[in-house]
């Protein structure tokens, strides 16, 4: 533009040459309008061709202002002659300008100046733009800091589009999950600092809801708003953009621009790297560079280059950092251009730090200066500010992380002695407030509480240097200024703002209203608080509005201020108010053992919840409530009563508090005093408190003690509860025993129980079960009565048991009828465990209790008639012990040993032999030992029959006891008894005998201690043997046996050579069992705990035998081993009889690899799959051959997926192979496969004139169309003028799909493969088979042909449609498989497939076809019209009905759900429950399908009237007999359609947990969760299904996720997704493919061009680069522009001469 200004400049100074300016000269005014179209076309014009290289000179400026001067005068002389004025009318015009003028330029000496610009609320307006600095973040907005200390409003749904949406999602949640969405959601302070600078937008101003005099201004920063709508073109090198952060890249961070087609990248050395970045943040960026639709952009630059020119008008946007030209130096600021054209402006606060005095001697006339770009108001021409200040010209990003100067001097702060060092007559004066740097501004209105219209700077209250008292109110970042007030009222205020209110301080204030929930209390100005109801009084008041009057003064506590909300709770609460206890506002500033007082915010019946200041909440146990026993909290305390605690622990970081009432405060004496009370001991005190079923007793030194009211009196309830209603507080206790401490809670039980009492004193109180002697009486009370006895306590909480049979002389049916608790008694111990930790007590009264005793505790040891003489008792018995024995029994697996009369044991048959060959007879180990015979046995401890094992002694044995024996001779050896238990390693050889036996293993015992498990197939490898392993091993029998891992059960092996993957090959014959067998295979345990696979092909040499018909589960069979994969743990097997016999008829063949295929052969084969592109057939076990839908029937069939079904018997002919590919070609044509039949005729082989036969496919208006026997799908088309002699009115009458015809060829067209056919009977002989119409005279062919001729053509395409019908079917399926993407094979999503629905889709495909043959089809009626009706006439209407049908069909499931459904329209859902089990009993097991179908029914019937246990028995049962993925998959599919979608999720996670090596499930779980909005979920299943699924499913897996982020998800996740995938397979074609074919649906042309270049970078052959260039040619013909399509040939041309020079 300074150019454009120079020639203007030029052709005046020529005409001022030329001639002489004058008022009346044309020439002037003709030289005036350009200069006037120029200004205009500021708004107009977007560019600048010239550019703004140079700036004015001096001399040049001088000529400018000359000039516009003489265009004034001009004007002003033009304009005089226009209208006709009286001289005092014009005298009058005259003096009303002049005043006019006075007033417009009071701060402009120069009447030609531009006015300064003032940023307030009267000159802004929607739509401008403004340069403003973070002031504060809030929760839900922003506050900015604008020029001239105003403050705009950003909301948090206007900083970013990406923002907006995650906060939409939010809203979607569901409530249970809002909790945890809500906390994952980010703080804008991990977006913001204060003092970051950014631009905004002005959206609207608006009055302050909180005051109606107030302005708010609400602000956007969008790219797309603040970037002024601009293009590309619109930013240059050194402007400033605003972005928004949408991902992370691997060199740096992703930016949304606001411009269509282009985005942002911030390179990694462009920015701080201790920056951090969040997803929708917005950044002030400066472009350094532009390329292929894409900004080059960095956060900051060292140095900062101003920018000379702008490509527009509207690209001069606040932040940009330009050259302006001063033009002029004005009192209140300065002016200057830009580019030479556009007046900017700078007010006195964006001019200079210094004073106003001195500001010419800062700014030079004609001299240009960095500035930064303030705002700019929308106008004609817009209005542009502008700043000189140092902190906003060197602006970046680490201006933020400055020191922030309200650290210095914080909001509320009062300066004493406020210095003016500049005056500004109508805006107000700035003061120096002692922070370098810094300013501080207090605007006029802000002078004093009463009106000041002026302030001189000379003279008056405010001239300069003058001090006063001043108040921080504010900070402007923008302006670097504090804001002040000089204001009395608001020096006097305590409080300016809700965040300077301290939590807990006492505070006055004045009521302003009362309403329903509570009290608003007036603060100060402009700041209110609110008493909630609760905290109007200690009391509840039942007339508040008696106590709380408008206006009235009253003192209250801060009990919470939130900043957030800008409120402010308080409490009236005299028990707060007048508390000296420190405040709990905060969970780190507790420390254990402070006191405070809260309110009751809950109670519960275990406690209750207490608040104290700031929304701190503790929990007070029932327990710590007081020092006597409270059952139900709910009963003493109500919410909102007041309560003094104590804490007792506090965790800042779980924010739990534990409080107490009890006195926590426990000094030196205190806890020596409760150290020296005794339990047992007996000491004084007085009674300090008295509850309803306590007494509380002062045992000195602030020590209480707790006495039960049972504890009152040895007598009974009624006696204690006489006793304490005659205690008093005052009482004294002279003696009163210590029953047990709680010395975790610091509580000492007594009691007054004289017997208790007495027994202390006497040493007889038993305080630990040690204290306890059998035979000892002793003195105790009933804790606890059961059914099976009575529980007595002694003193510290010991307890014995009064069994029932022990409680009286008398039997006692109901031991809660005769004791009660607390009651006293006495009782004689007569046994102790001191392992078990119990003791038996008993009640009988005994007169010689001494002498009973005895005869109790001594008589039960008696040994009677012992073998060994030595042993008198029976606890002589001792582990270790060497005795004798006699053999009592000898049994299978062990010995029965009499040690004694009453004493009993027995040897184990494992410790009786230390070696295999030892045993005489394996079979029977116990053979050599007789009955009577005398033994020596060592005692290895007593017996524990109930886990069979034995215990070591550690108390006295009692006769009762079975004692553990060996007779093994290294344990007979031991001069010392260790009793070391015996360990096995893997490897390790021992002896096992049997336990028991069950077809799939033996138990066994290899020590009295120590079991083991040996596999059936672990055992032999004799066949015979495992079928009868009963008889084989016999219970007792030996075994010699390796480890194969130890535990504590121990796997072992009887096998000679343990069999492993290593061990194992190709070829090796073993023996196996049958776990799993269904119609596509069996699974067989190995011996060694390995499995293998037999697939279908290889189950037998005869495909048609099933597997169920030869084999069933758990049955033994011999297997062959086909391969064996050791990496992946894998084994093939077969059970073919050519395996082990040879000379074995084989009926199919056995395809081990593609190699072995033949072309043109033969094959059977079993369907793997149905998709929608044909059928996959296995002919071996890792040989698979595809169908094509063409080639599955010689007639073409529209719905032919009925046809097939998995694992179905197929025969196949080989009609290509692809070895390369290692793929297999199909055909199911009869004509193909049956050697039979000729081979199928070519167009070229019918001959015109020739009959042909042929059957009717479809009849139109136009003629029939028949396809001809014999030939490969070869329709013809016989005119209606071709099918009789006679005229034919309407085809349908004569002719219907599926008659068979005789037709004569009248043309054959191979090219368009078309063929005339006639139907007439003269072109037939008599004796033609065909039936003859009578004629009439014959038409000429071509002339008929010639008559109708349009109407044949359509005929024609319609036939021709109907014959390419099959391969534009195998076309268009085969697009489906590309755009099918996750769909898993056999899995109903919406669940359309179950049986319930058939019936219906069976209709709506009816009435589908109806519309789609058009209205005529709807007028045809013919036989089968009639047969649907006949038929509709014979359905079953009623039970017997039902019954009569299916005694015919009794395997339709159709019937069987047809009569379940007839018992549902009844509401008999138990009935239909019954039918449904009916029909699984009654259909044949070989019917799969038809008994699937009438599961699917029972599910849906459970879905739909059952419960959620109902339904897993249905779903539990159809797995046990049905594929246990299909009825998973089928079941999700109807709880999806009945919207059941927790359950569902349910299931999904059980399915993927059961089936997780196949990627199908995986698949389908991530496609549901997407599907119903929870994409996080289904992103975590990728790395899940990883860790489960084979390594060979990675990439296909990943890959399917990646399509699920593109068609569902977020596409920029699938980017990163695939990109992550190219860079391990740089080479995959397919995967650049599928991800360009993802890319073009998204429809960005820079994208897809992107990355059709990178695959070119790569190394590929020319065939593969032929069919990328080929792909991108097509593209950019259907989405790009013709310049893409010649550059795309270009490259093409050059990669070809590229890689031919290569060559």
């Amino acid at each position: 533009m300074a150019g454009f200004k120079r020639k203007r400049d030029s052709s005046s100074e020529k005409g001022k040459k030329d001639k002489p300016v004058s008022s009346g000269d044309s020439s002037s005014e003709s030289r005036s309008k350009p200069a006037n179209s120029s200004i205009l076309q500021l708004d107009n014009e977007t560019s600048f061709p010239r550019g703004g290289a140079s700036v004015l000179t001096p001399l040049e400026y001088k000529e400018v202002v000359n000039e516009a001067k003489r265009d004034a005068l001009f004007t002003e002389s033009k304009a005089k002659p226009e209208k006709k004025q009286t001289k005092q009318a014009a005298r009058s015009k005259s003096k009303l300008s002049k005043k006019s003028k006075k007033t417009a330029n009071a701060d402009d000496d120069d009447e030609g100046s531009v006015p300064i610009s003032h940023f307030s609320y009267k000159s802004v307006v929607e739509g401008t733009i403004v340069f403003g600095r973070i002031s504060e973040i809030n929760t839900l907005d922003l506050a900015v800091s604008l020029p001239n200390c105003l403050t705009g409003y950003v909301p948090i749904t206007s900083i970013s589009d990406s923002l907006s949406e995650r906060l939409d999602k939010l809203d979607e949640v569901d409530e249970d999950n809002k909790s945890v969405a809500q906390e994952s959601f980010p703080d804008l302070l991990d977006f913001y600092t204060v003092g970051q600078w950014v631009r905004a937008r002005v959206t609207s101003i608006t009055n302050d809801s909180s005051s109606k005099k107030k302005k708010r201004i609400e602000l956007s920063l969008r790219p797309q708003d603040v970037n002024g709508g601009l293009g590309a073109d619109g930013f240059v090198k050194g402007s400033v953009i605003q972005t928004v952060v949408t991902s992370w890249e691997d060199h740096g961070i992703a930016m949304d621009l606001g411009i269509e087609d282009f985005t942002g990248f911030l390179p990694l050395g462009a920015y701080n790297p201790e920056t951090e970045f969040m997803e929708g943040q917005t950044v002030l960026c400066t472009v350094t560079s532009k390329k292929d639709r894409v900004f080059q952009l960095a956060m900051h630059q060292a140095s900062p280059k101003a920018l000379d020119k702008f490509p527009s008008v509207q690209a001069i946007l606040p932040g940009n950092l330009a050259n302006v030209l001063i033009t002029d130096v004005l009192e209140n600021g300065v002016t200057g251009k830009l580019m030479g054209v556009l007046n900017v402006t700078s007010d006195l606060m964006h001019s200079s730090l210094s004073q106003n005095e001195r500001l010419a001697n800062e700014f030079t006339i004609a001299k240009t200066r960095p500035a930064r770009i303030l705002y700019t108001i929308p106008s004609s021409p817009p209005t542009v500010a502008v700043t000189f200040l140092p902190h906003a010209v060197d602006f970046n990003k680490t201006s933020a992380e400055q020191e922030n100067p309200l650290e210095k001097l914080p909001l509320g702060f009062t300066v004493e002695e406020a210095k003016v060092s500049a005056v500004s007559p109508s805006l107000g004066i700035f003061c120096d407030v002692g922070v370098e740097g810094v300013r501080g501004f207090a605007h006029i209105s802000r002078l004093s509480d009463s009106r000041v219209d002026k302030v001189d700077p000379s003279s008056g209250d405010y001239q300069l240097h003058s001090t006063h008292k001043a108040r921080i109110t504010g900070f402007s970042f923008v302006d670097n200024l504090f804001v002040l007030s000089l204001q009395e009222s608001i020096i006097d205020q305590p409080f300016l703002r809700v965040d300077d209110i301290p939590v807990g301080k006492v505070i006055k204030g004045s009521v302003v209203r009362l309403f329903a929930q509570g009290v608003i209390v007036k603060l100060s100005e402009g700041i209110n608080g609110l008493v909630p109801t609760a905290h109007m009084a200690d009391v509840q008041l039942h007339f508040p509005e008696r106590k709380f009057k408008e206006g009235l003064p009253v003192k209250c506590r801060v009990l919470a201020v939130d900043s957030d909300r800008k409120r402010v709770l308080l409490t009236l609460k005299k028990s707060l108010l007048n508390s000296d206890l420190p405040i709990i506002d905060s969970y780190e500033s507790v420390q254990p053992g402070a006191k405070a007082v809260g309110v009751f915010a809950r109670i519960l019946n275990t406690g209750a919840v207490v608040e104290f200041y700031n929304h701190v909440r503790g929990f007070l146990p029932t327990a710590e409530m007081s020092e006597a026993y409270i059952q139900d909290a709910r009963d003493h305390f109500k919410v909102g009563q007041t309560v003094s605690v104590t804490v007792v622990n506090c965790d800042p970081e779980t924010r739990k508090m534990r409080l107490s009432c009890r006195e926590q405060n426990w000094t030196n004496e205190r806890s020596q005093r409760f150290t020296d009370l005794e339990v047992g001991s007996v000491v004084s005190g007085a009674v300090s408190q008295k509850t309803e079923n306590s007494v509380i007793v002062d045992l000195g030194n602030s020590v209480n003690g707790v006495i039960q009211v049972g504890h009152l009196s040895d007598g009974d309830a009624k006696k204690c509860q006489k006793i304490l209603s005659k205690i008093r507080a005052t009482t004294k206790l002279s003696e009163v025993l210590v029953l047990r401490k709680d010395l975790e809670k610091r509580i000492v039980f007594l009691t007054l129980k004289q017997s208790l009492i007495d027994a202390a004193k006497a040493g007889m109180l038993p305080k630990t079960l040690s204290d306890l002697k059998e035979g000892v009486k002793y003195a105790g009370f009933v804790k606890n009565i059961t059914e099976f006895g009575v529980f007595i306590e002694f003193a510290n909480g010991v307890t014995a048991l009064a069994p029932k049979a022990y409680l009286s002389e008398n039997y006692v049916p109901l031991p809660a009828a005769l004791f009660k608790p607390f009651q006293s008694l006495t009782c004689v111990c007569f046994s102790i465990d001191m392992e078990k930790e119990r003791a038996l007590v008993s009640l009988k009264p005994l007169d010689k209790v001494n002498e009973k005793v005895d005869e109790i505790t001594e008589s039960k040891y008696v040994v009677i008639e012992p073998v060994d003489e030595s042993i008198t008792k029976a606890y002589d018995y001792t582990t270790g012990k060497l005795t004798w024995g006699v053999i009592s029994s000898v049994k299978a697996t062990q010995l029965n040993i009499d040690l004694a009369k009453n004493v009993h044991g027995r040897v184990d048959v494992s410790e009786a032999f230390d070696n295999f060959e030892d045993i005489s007879d394996p079979s029977k180990p116990f053979s050599t030992f007789k009955k009577g015979d005398k033994i020596q046995v060592r005692v290895l401890g007593t017996h524990d029959a109930k886990n069979h094992k034995f215990l070591p002694i550690s108390h006295r044995v009692s006769p009762r006891q079975f004692l553990e024996l060996s007779i093994k001779p290294s344990v007979m050896k031991q001069t010392e008894f260790s009793g070391e238990a015996l360990t096995f390693k893997k490897g390790d050889t021992c002896i096992a005998f049997v336990n028991n036996t069950t077809p799939e293993c033996i138990w066994v015992s290899v020590g009295s201690n120590l079991r083991g498990r040996i596999a059936a197939l672990d055992a032999s490898n004799d066949l015979e043997t495992l079928n009868s392993i009963t008889e084989k091993f016999p219970v007792g029998s030996a075994i010699q046996c390796t480890v194969l891992s130890s535990g504590e059960i121990l796997t072992l092996s009887a096998m000679e050579h343990v069999v492993d993957y290593e061990t194992i090959s190709a070829g090796d014959k073993l023996l196996g069992r049958i776990s799993n067998i269904n119609d596509m295979g069996m699974i067989v345990q190995l011996p060694g705990a390995l499995s293998g696979r037999v697939s279908r092909t290889d189950v037998s040499d005869d495909f048609e035998t099933s597997p169920n018909s030869l084999f069933s589960r758990n049955q033994f069979v011999r297997v062959y081993v086909l391969s064996v994969d050791v990496p992946n743990r894998k084994i093939a097997l077969s059970t073919r009889a050519s395996h082990f016999e040879e000379g074995k008829e084989i009926k199919d063949p056995e395809i081990k690899s593609f190699e072995d295929v033949e072309m043109n052969r033969v094959y059977r084969g079993f369907v793997t799959n149905v998709a929608d592109t044909g059928l996959f057939v296995t002919l071996g076990r890792n040989v698979v051959g595809r169908v094509k839908i063409a080639e599955l029937f010689d007639s073409f069939i529209k719905e032919w997926k009925p046809h097939f079904q998995v694992s179905q018997l197929v025969k196949a002919k080989v009609v290509h192979v692809d070895q390369e590919k290692k793929r297999i070609e199909l055909s199911l044509k009869p004509s193909r496969v049956s050697s039979k039949e000729a081979s199928a005729k070519e167009f070229s082989e019918i001959e015109v004139g020739s009959n042909v036969d042929g059957t009717v496919i479809r009849c139109e208006d136009f003629g029939v169309l028949i396809r001809l026997d014999g030939t490969d799908n070869i329709v013809g088309l016989c005119h209606k003028s071709e099918i009789a002699d006679t005229t034919v009115n309407d085809v349908t009458k004569l002719y219907s799909a599926g008659d068979k015809v005789r037709a004569h060829v009248l043309s054959v067209d191979p090219e368009k493969r078309r063929v005339a056919l006639g139907l007439k009977s003269s072109y037939f002989d008599a004796d033609s088979d065909v039936d003859m119409y009578e004629s009439g005279a014959e038409e000429d062919l071509e002339s008929s042909a010639d008559e109708e001729e349009d109407s044949d053509e359509a005929m024609d395409e319609s036939a021709e449609e109907e014959v390419n019908s099959d391969s534009e079917s195998e076309s268009s399926d085969e697009e489906k498989e590309d755009a099918k993407g996750l769909e898993a094979a056999g899995f109903d999503w919406k669940a359309d497939s179950t049986v319930f629905d058939k019936e219906a889709s069976a209709d709506s495909s009816d009435e589908d076809s109806d519309a789609e043959d058009g209205p005529q089809r709807k007028k045809k009626k013919n036989v089968k019209d009639d047969d649907e009706e006949r038929d509709l006439d014979d359905a079953p209407q009623g039970p017997a009905d039902f019954e009569r049908k299916l005694l015919s069909e009794p395997n339709s499931s159709l019937l069987w759900i047809g009569y379940m459904a007839y018992h549902l329209g009844l509401n008999e859902i138990d009935k239909s429950r019954e039918i449904g089990q009916r029909a699984l009993k009654a259909i044949n097991f070989r019917e799969e399908e038809e008994k699937l179908n009438v599961w699917v029914a029972l599910l849906n019937l459970e879905v739909a009237y059952g419960n959620e246990e109902t339904l897993d028995k249905t779903f539990k049962e159809a797995c046990h007999f049905y594929d246990e993925l299909v009825v998973y998959e089928r079941l999700c599919g109807i709880l999806i359609k009945q919207q059941r979608l927790d359950l569902a999720k349910e299931y999904m996670e059980r399915m993927v947990k059961r089936f997780s090596q196949i990627a199908s499930v995986w698949l389908n779980y991530a496609t549901f969760l997407m599907s119903n909005d929870d994409a996080e979920a289904a992103r975590g299943l990728l790395q899940r299904s990883l860790q489960s699924l084979p390594k060979k499913d990675h990439v296909s897996t990943i890959e399917k996720f990646a399509l699920l982020e593109f068609k569902q998800g977020d596409p920029e996740r699938g980017r990163t997704i695939f990109e992550g995938l190219l860079s391990n397979y740089p080479k995959r074609l397919d995967l650049w493919n599928v991800l360009l074919d993802m890319e073009i649906k998204q429809g960005d042309v820079s994208i897809v061009r992107r990355l059709f270049q990178r695959l070119l970078a790569n190394k590929l052959s020319l065939k593969k680069a032929k069919f990328v260039f080929k792909k991108w040619l097509l593209f950019e013909k259907d989405h790009g522009t013709p310049e893409g399509v010649e550059d795309v040939k270009q490259r093409a041309a050059e990669y070809v001469e590229q890689h031919q020079s290569d060559e």
